[in-house]
């Protein structure tokens, strides 16, 4: 089980990726094919992060 420095630390790295993918996803040269590779990535690590998120949720006490 992983502790909540490193889901924190995880759910980070994939918010760095998404943000790189969006940012270089303006290429006018790649094709259609690129463009949805592109997208099927982005969908994958935002459900993934969802899934983080949550655990992280999860664990934390509530803050109010």
């Amino acid at each position: 089980m992983k502790s909540l420095a490193e889901l924190n630390k995880e759910a980070s790295e994939i918010q760095l990726e998404i943000r790189r993918l969006l940012l270089n996803n303006y290429n006018i040269d790649d094709g259609i094919a690129d463009k949805l590779t592109v997208i099927a990535t982005i969908t994958s690590l935002r459900t993934k992060l969802g899934i983080l998120q949550r655990e992280i949720r999860e664990r934390t006490p509530d803050q109010f």
